[in-house]
């Protein structure tokens, strides 16, 4: 089993958008979804499923920090904190792209 990426950096300008091949849904506003290459099930919280969306289509972080502090309210380092580590979740199952300047810390 692959180890996880403990502490994922992105930097601004990196970008991000969800695999093509994945089966999801949602229900009651909630993503649900199903990796057959991972052969794992997931299921995302209303922000997580947010998230998922907006990952639809390609989108640099900083965008993508943008976007959601400015649907939820919350101050930009609280969000940059839990969106890197909902990420690098993403990013662990190899459920996300990233295109340029990803550095990894190990």
């Amino acid at each position: 089993m692959k180890n996880p990426r403990n502490n994922l950096k992105i930097k601004p300008e990196t970008i991000l958008q969800r695999k093509s091949d994945l089966l999801f849904n949602q229900i009651d506003g909630e993503v649900v979804m199903l990796s057959i290459a991972n052969n794992e099930y997931y299921g995302m919280d209303k922000i997580g499923s947010r998230i998922w969306k907006m990952l639809e289509q390609p989108v640099s972080f900083k965008n993508l920090i943008k976007m959601l502090c400015d649907e939820f309210n919350v101050s930009e380092q609280q969000c940059k904190k839990d969106t890197i580590e909902f990420l690098t979740k993403l990013s662990d199952k190899n459920l996300i792209n990233t295109a340029g300047n990803v550095i990894e810390e190990i």
